[in-house]
């Protein structure tokens, strides 16, 4: 078992998208990152250092899916964007399939239009699925000194940690948080006034 660690610089309900049962990462560090997470590893997302480095998420990841099995999932119909559905609706990460000629088309999303970002998403269209989560957004969470290490503040992701010192922060998160979505979105309110959401 591994853990990955990264920095989350914004958190509007995209990546992760923890809404509709599941906290899926598809368009953010990890994936462009192409890290190889397999089923039973963790991804951990912290806040930038200008904010604490806090906790925004921790995630046991149950699968992986390519884009194109993920876009035809029943599972995740819900987590297809909804331009002009509720804001959850609208910051859903499901957005990338083939047509017939196998091109990449992007389902509508008022989010990642950019080239370069979209470029990005499509160089390891993989998506992370965990049904065991623990998402605190707004209300993210300090982490002990003791576990400092784990924590990473540079670009990319860090996955060379201590196998110890994963495994006593993993027993501190489960013995002292419920998982499941504790907190809303730190920028979404931000992300709705300008209009992104």
């Amino acid at each position: 078992m591994k853990l990955y660690s990264y920095v989350v610089r914004v958190d509007h309900g995209l990546a992760p998208n923890p809404f509709w049962g599941y906290c899926t990462v598809a368009v953010c560090t990890p994936n462009h990152m192409g890290v190889k997470a397999q089923q039973d590893d963790w991804i951990i997302g912290t806040s930038p250092s200008y904010q604490g480095n806090k906790l925004v998420y921790a995630m046991q990841v149950s699968e992986t899916l390519s884009f194109e099995k993920y876009y035809a999932d029943v599972r995740f119909k819900k987590k297809k964007p909804v331009v002009h559905g509720s804001w959850r609706e609208k910051c859903g990460d499901n957005m990338y399939y083939k047509d017939q000629q196998g091109n990449w088309i992007q389902h509508r999303t008022i989010h990642h239009r950019n080239p370069e970002i979209i470029r990005k998403d499509l160089k390891h269209p993989v998506v992370f699925v965990a049904e065991y989560f623990y998402y605190f957004g707004d209300n993210a969470i300090n982490i002990p000194g003791e576990f400092q290490e784990l924590i990473w503040k540079r670009q990319g992701c860090k996955s060379n940690h201590d196998p110890e010192v994963v495994e006593k922060f993993l027993n501190w998160l489960k013995a002292n948080f419920n998982s499941g979505v504790l907190g809303n979105p730190k920028d979404n309110e931000k992300a709705q006034r300008a209009g992104c959401l």
